[in-house]
């Protein structure tokens, strides 16, 4: 991995609904870079980023996966995040590992349920937010309604970077709402100049100098402006809409300027540990400062083991070290050190301040952990998971099977933490709980595939229990004692 200082390295964390084409847009990304001879495709089985065969198989993610690429001087680290709430365990984590969310929108269904609940999360971790409009290239959209609705939603200060230019099949570039030069002849779809002001008015909102110069009717310059757009974003006074369409590549390279130009450096978004005499502590991205990394993901790779994704907020590991993990109180040594590109991977020596990285065959580290040096104690915030909602009892199909299905659901409890294997005292049943039927569907195929474990599954019984039904009393005369029994708030009063 070679070095990058920490404002040279950008942390993206691509969220929205499902099927709305963030992981083609990855690949897309990954493309226009120079990285491959040709963009990987979902549909056939080549993304870059479905490095599961679950994922190959279903043509929709169902796990978080990281790749890389440099633009204009700047290391770009994209972490992918499955659209479905089945998985939501793995876009919480994941957006605490990023600095910008890209949150991706069809352009064809407009705002869904996952596109508020992504916006929201991303808001919560206080990441710089973008929203892509991706599949302009279908039939029958309009760009205006669509942004009508995304501002009625999400707010005014929601604005277009870019603006079509062609509808459906004719979308073949976009026009800047920056740059109103011959805007009447780039045959965008609405005149750019109708969110020129807008955003005028959300980057001089951040900058009060700025803000005096542009009211007294003083011209900007376009460093200035640029310079705004940043400062805006961060602050959250502007949230820019990018158009683009994924599977064709137009609207990509400006988006990719723009992530280089605006997103968030990992110094400018400020994070808090706490120190180990409960004091808040604010974190520096510096490779001078202590180390303080913390596990954002678990992959179980038959090839190279487990695998911990971590992204290092201070200071710097290198292979070969001792951390702490403070979860445990113990100290582990780090053997080995990953840089990741989709599912494949190149020894490093060190990570740096801002780096995500990976650490190979540590058993140790579980998803949340805080990782400090030796010496040192700090944690951070802990990811806050939903908890299961349904499950399923599970039985072995064979003796073999019996022998491998406990370790094989525990490996899939390390790398999912929305998923819980339980065993039941009174009925005795081993039962899987997840967050839908599909998320424990997706759970009994990885056994499958990957471990080789084949399994029965059917609902838990219920333990069923005694209750009074009717209204009785005793007494005894010597041990001068009374009970009654009623069906009542209160299903047995006893009386001395």
């Amino acid at each position: 991995m070679s070095k990058y200082a920490s404002e040279k390295i950008r942390n993206i964390v691509l969220v929205g609904h499902g099927a709305v084409g963030k992981t083609t847009l990855a690949d897309q990304m990954l493309f226009k870079a120079g990285v491959g001879s040709r963009a990987g495709s979902v549909d056939d089985g080549t993304s870059q980023l479905d490095t599961d065969d679950e994922a190959r198989q279903h043509h929709f993610s169902i796990s978080a996966a990281m790749i890389h690429f440099e633009h204009h001087g700047v290391r770009v680290n994209v972490i992918d995040t499955p659209g479905y709430p089945d998985f939501v365990g793995q876009v919480i984590s994941a957006v605490c590992a990023a600095e910008t969310a890209l949150i991706t929108i069809n352009a064809g269904a407009g705002i869904e349920a996952n596109t508020r609940r992504t916006f929201e999360l991303a808001g919560k971790a206080h990441l710089a937010r973008v929203l892509v409009l991706n599949k302009l290239d279908g039939e029958n959209i309009s760009f205006v309604r669509l942004v009508d609705q995304i501002r009625e939603t999400f707010g005014a200060n929601c604005i277009p970077m870019n603006v079509p230019c062609g509808a459906g099949a004719t979308f073949k570039r976009v026009k800047s709402t920056l740059n109103l030069s011959h805007a009447e002849e780039n045959g965008a779809v609405v005149d750019p100049s109708a969110y020129g002001a807008a955003m005028m008015d959300a980057i001089v909102e951040a900058d009060e100098e700025l803000m005096e110069r542009y009211l007294e009717g003083e011209t900007l310059s376009a460093d200035e402006v640029l310079g705004g757009v940043n400062k805006a974003i961060a602050l959250g006074s502007l949230i820019p809409i990018f158009c683009v369409s994924a599977k064709t590549g137009v609207g990509v390279p400006e988006l990719m300027n723009a992530v280089a130009d605006f997103a968030l450096t990992p110094g400018e978004l400020v994070r808090h540990a706490t120190s180990g005499g409960g004091d808040d502590v604010e974190l520096s991205s510096s490779d001078d400062g202590p180390l303080v990394a913390q596990v954002f993901k678990t992959r179980i790779d038959p090839f190279v083991s487990k695998m911990s994704f971590i992204r290092v907020l201070s200071g710097r590991m290198t292979k070969d070290s001792m951390v702490k993990d403070m979860r445990t109180g113990k100290p582990v040594k780090v053997h080995q050190l990953l840089d990741v590109q989709g599912g494949q991977v190149e020894s490093v020596d060190e990570a740096h301040a801002g780096d995500v990285v990976v650490v190979a065959k540590v058993d140790e580290f579980q998803v949340g952990d805080t990782l400090v040096a030796s010496d040192r104690s700090f944690t951070l915030p802990t990811f806050d998971f939903p908890s299961p909602m349904i499950g399923l009892a599970v039985e072995p199909k064979s003796r073999a099977d019996q022998q491998k299905i406990s370790g094989a659901l525990h490996k899939i409890e390390e790398e999912d933490p929305t998923f819980r294997i339980t065993r039941d005292p009174q009925t005795h049943e081993m039962v899987m709980r997840g967050m839908s039927d599909l998320h424990l569907q997706i759970v009994t195929e990885r056994l499958h595939k990957r471990d080789k474990v084949d399994i029965f599954t059917h609902a838990p019984k219920v333990p069923y229990r005694e209750a009074c039904i009717g209204r009785a009393e005793g007494s005894y005369r010597h041990k001068k004692r009374f009970i009654r029994l009623m069906r009542a708030e209160c299903d047995v009063e006893r009386v001395v």
